[in-house]
């Protein structure tokens, strides 16, 4: 059966011109597949976007994490937990090895913090890998900072450091804490 008899039965059985006068023409046919061809494009092209999204956000944790898992990293992360809180710049700056460590997790807040704002990193992402430590870090690292960007009379020195701790506090996405760690937030996951 034919698409005219779809739509008018009695058409059936009439040629083809006759069909075509039920209400339904070529045009209207073809603005209808035009129409159909372009939705499908549209919706196929937003689930590539939203596949392509994810992907890159799956890169960028994984070069977050290659990053983060260095041994640089965890040895420094270590020294400035261990820094005493309250500690003033010229403190800090009589430790060598404090001030070595501080200032290669605030390079590494730094480089982050950028990758959040420029949505290359999710920001959620950010919170679950360091967040904790970027914290910790900015509270003890503080006084140095305030202090580097009064004597350099530039406010940009660490400013993504700064932003990325402003905004995880802000947002507070992470289940995990300096409180709660991943073992007791995610307890429940399920694989």
């Amino acid at each position: 059966m034919n698409s005219a008899a779809f739509c008018c039965p009695e058409a059936a059985r009439r040629s083809l011109t006759d069909a075509l006068t039920c209400g339904v023409d070529l045009s209207t046919i073809a603005n209808v597949a035009t129409a159909s061809t372009v939705l499908t494009a549209v919706i196929f092209g937003v689930i590539e976007m939203r596949r392509a999204r994810k992907e890159r956000e799956e890169r960028a944790a994984f070069a977050a994490v290659q990053a983060l898992m260095s041994p640089d990293w965890m040895s420094s992360s270590m020294i400035v937990a261990a820094i005493p809180e309250a500690t003033t710049a010229a403190q800090l700056e009589e430790n060598p090895r404090a001030l070595e460590a501080a200032l290669k997790i605030a390079t590494i807040m730094e480089g982050l913090g950028y990758a959040v704002f420029a949505r290359i990193v999710p920001l959620q992402v950010a919170d679950d890998l360091i967040g904790g430590m970027a914290r910790l870090a900015w509270r003890k690292m503080r006084p140095f900072i305030e202090n580097e960007r009064e004597l350099s009379g530039s406010q940009n020195s660490w400013e993504w450091f700064e932003w990325l701790v402003e905004q995880l506090d802000r947002h507070q996405l992470s289940r995990t804490s300096l409180k709660v760690g991943a073992a007791v937030a995610h307890r429940d996951w399920k694989p």
